[in-house]
């Protein structure tokens, strides 16, 4: 008799002082940090959703668009789907761990987004790349679960005053920054204001439930 494997099966890497297990489900793979999942391919739909909205944004035939996070490569994906040849795509990945499952094992998730001449891969911290970034068209951060639920503590900074400002200036006049979220968090918009941004929320649906949104400022 055939076999039957018993699921889930793990690999442990270590980065950053952190112990990262990937485990594959059989249906689904799952990137955990510690205890903390970080990412999951099996529900992918908002991530998309995500990357989407930088054909509402970019009406430049060639955009600067700025990603936070390569996760499994969704938003990237979603984000070229929609953008012109002309566009050029920073995706800005600080663990190693993630570059190199997006472009080994988990390359079927969303084949060749690497691969595209329009994706810039720069290995760094996103906070460092925005600070030094100008002119962008559209900066989509998808690091962490949302504003108040980081990853990675040095996240925070992303949200609070001074990273804002940053981002601001990172950006043209007129472009937008958005920020994932899987939970609520409307104060945000307040904050996003005090920058000098034209504050809104995009609600994303799966299957009619609101799964997620994102958290939207226009520079003035």
């Amino acid at each position: 008799m055939p076999r039957v494997r018993s699921f889930p099966t793990r690999q442990v890497f270590r980065e950053a002082g952190q112990r990262l297990t990937l485990y594959d489900h059989g249906t689904h793979h799952e990137l955990v940090i510690g205890k903390v999942p970080i990412l999951t391919s099996a529900a992918l739909g908002t991530e998309r959703d995500f990357g989407a909205i930088a054909a509402k944004f970019c009406r430049s035939s060639s955009p600067r668009v700025l990603i936070g996070g390569l996760g499994f490569g969704s938003t990237l994906a979603s984000v070229l789907r929609v953008s012109p040849k002309g566009a050029e795509v920073l995706v800005v990945e600080k663990l190693n761990t993630v570059i190199e499952l997006v472009r080994g094992q988990l390359a079927h998730l969303n084949p060749g987004v690497l691969d595209d001449p329009r994706t810039r891969l720069i290995h760094d911290d996103v906070v460092r790349v925005i600070a030094r970034e100008k002119e962008l068209d559209l900066i989509l951060l998808d690091v962490d679960n949302g504003p108040e639920w980081a990853s990675f503590r040095s996240n925070s900074r992303l949200y609070g005053e001074r990273g804002l400002r940053e981002a601001r200036q990172a950006l043209r006049p007129g472009a937008h920054y958005a920020v994932w979220s899987g939970y609520p968090v409307d104060g945000f918009l307040k904050h996003l204001r005090s920058a000098g941004f034209a504050a809104s929320v995009i609600p994303f649906y799966e299957k009619r439930r609101l799964q997620a949104r994102a958290y939207v400022g226009r520079k003035r």
